[in-house]
């Protein structure tokens, strides 16, 4: 079926439905967008963000209904309440209790669908796949518990059908996207069955952002007329075996795309450094064994010392992550990096900063540092990941521009101007093609380069004096 935007819908027994290309992309054309056909915000960010817009904002109107909903203003309110109405109910029913993300989202689909309509063909809620025959049993039984909850919340005279409760929790499960802010974090969920299209790649041809609530999907690569239009399911930060069990679990294939079938990217996010004391280069793993150091000659896969200390290093990368997370978690800064600043010190005489747990230290480590204004640590911290994430992520990459983002920032804060400038171009070579030009984190870009430049030419005007 074609499209009017270069799309074309097609069908095949080993993927399903999927989008192809009826012309050409280039990086950074719009492919797709949408707006949400259900939507909530996530009950972590209840009271900083707008239940309707998901705006952030310090000083907001609650419902006087629930005392569970806030908004920006009565505007908001007001263009919420179509869709609060029912909610607000629910709500008031199950206090003390709080609803989850995922049976608040159901609800709100569940009384969409009685009042507007399952949607038009093509955006469809009915069109999307349940996956209930794939379903092991220990999900269905999970299901039938949600069922008790969601009756509980909605009424048990909205939906008798257990079938048709199955089937709705089942498109939810397969079909939700995460709704993030402009720097890719969590806020929200949301159902876009346009957007449900996409099939899923480790290596995709398509990024999805969020402006706002509204979805788009871009190019980042050129992609030929009759190639597969690909966004990502999950995080492209790990290896392929968590990535196929998290794809396994939630929607129920086993990818195998090239990401997943090319063990050098797998060997890259476990680099660690040659047990030569002498040497330290690159050293992966390639077909389960460690690679000889092509530098110095040493034996990796021979030497037992090595094959402790990285274990030992492992395994101990794993305990103090969890420590830090736990520690952000109490909201403990200080302590979230004095562990983070521990741990870099052991990892770094073993691992390389290519591996996982180094990236994932480092950057825990970046953000306790920019809680406590720690900016120079917090630098130092940032400039090690970007590397790195050169080599896991693709060329045109959000994290990849926020991080060259983030870094601008902290060099511009520290008065390093021409290498702030250098960053913040890198960044918006990068969010130009991952967001678009009129994108709000490329406004906040624009303006973060013409602050750098009004300083650097303030500066060599008072040097010239």
């Amino acid at each position: 079926m074609k499209m009017a935007d270069g799309v074309e819908i097609f069908s095949s027994a080993e993927k399903g439905r999927g989008l192809c290309a009826t012309k050409v992309f280039k990086p950074g054309n719009l492919v797709r967008a949408a707006e949400p056909y259900a939507y909530v915000l996530c009950n972590s960010e209840r009271g900083k963000r707008c239940d309707f817009c998901f705006a952030r904002k310090d000083d907001m109107s609650r419902c006087s209904g629930c005392k569970f909903a806030r908004y920006c203003d009565g505007k908001c309110q007001k263009a919420a309440w179509t869709e609060h109405k029912s909610e607000c109910k629910s709500i008031k029913t199950v206090k003390p209790e709080t609803p989850t993300d995922s049976i608040r989202l159901i609800a709100r689909i569940i009384n969409k669908t009685k009042t507007d309509g399952p949607g038009v063909p093509g955006n469809s809620i009915d069109e999307l796949q349940s996956n209930l025959r794939e379903m092991p049993e220990n999900v269905k039984e999970m299901f039938a518990q949600l069922a008790v909850v969601l009756r509980m919340y909605v009424g048990r005279d909205v939906m008798d059908d257990a079938r048709e409760i199955f089937e709705l929790f089942g498109r939810m499960t397969c079909n939700t996207f995460s709704i993030c802010d402009s720097e890719m974090q969590y806020i929200g969920i949301g159902i876009y069955p346009k957007m449900s299209l996409f099939n899923h790649s480790c290596a995709p041809n398509c990024v999805a952002v969020f402006n706002g609530l509204r979805m788009e999907v871009r190019a980042i690569q050129t992609i030929q007329p009759g190639e597969e239009l690909l966004i990502s399911y999950v995080e492209m930060l790990a290896l392929s075996k968590v990535r196929k069990q998290q794809l396994l679990q939630q929607y129920y294939f086993t990818c195998r795309c090239p990401s997943c079938q090319d063990q050098t990217k797998d060997g890259m996010m476990m680099a660690v450094k040659c047990g030569n004391i002498n040497c330290k280069k690159v050293i992966i793993q390639v077909d389960g064994a460690y690679e000889t150091c092509k530098e110095c000659g040493h034996d990796n896969e021979k030497d037992p010392a090595f094959f402790k200390e990285v274990n030992k290093v492992t395994q101990f990368s794993e305990e103090m992550l969890e420590a830090v997370t736990s520690a952000d978690q109490r909201q403990e800064p200080k302590e979230g990096l004095r562990l983070a600043e521990r741990l870099l010190e052991r990892q770094q005489k073993v691992l390389h900063n290519n591996h996982l747990f180094v990236l994932k230290c480092l950057d825990k480590a970046l953000d306790q540092a920019v809680v406590l204004r720690k900016w120079n640590r917090a630098l130092r911290c940032a400039l090690q990941t970007i590397e790195p994430y050169k080599v896991h992520f693709p060329a045109y990459h959000p994290s990849l521009g926020i991080q060259y983002m983030r870094i601008g920032k902290l060099l511009l804060y520290l008065e390093k101007r021409l290498a702030a400038l250098e960053a913040l171009q890198m960044a918006e070579h990068i969010l130009n093609v991952t967001h678009g030009k009129d994108h709000p984190i490329n406004k906040e870009l624009g303006d973060l380069l013409t602050q750098c430049m009004d300083e650097m030419r303030m500066y060599q005007a008072q040097k010239k004096k």
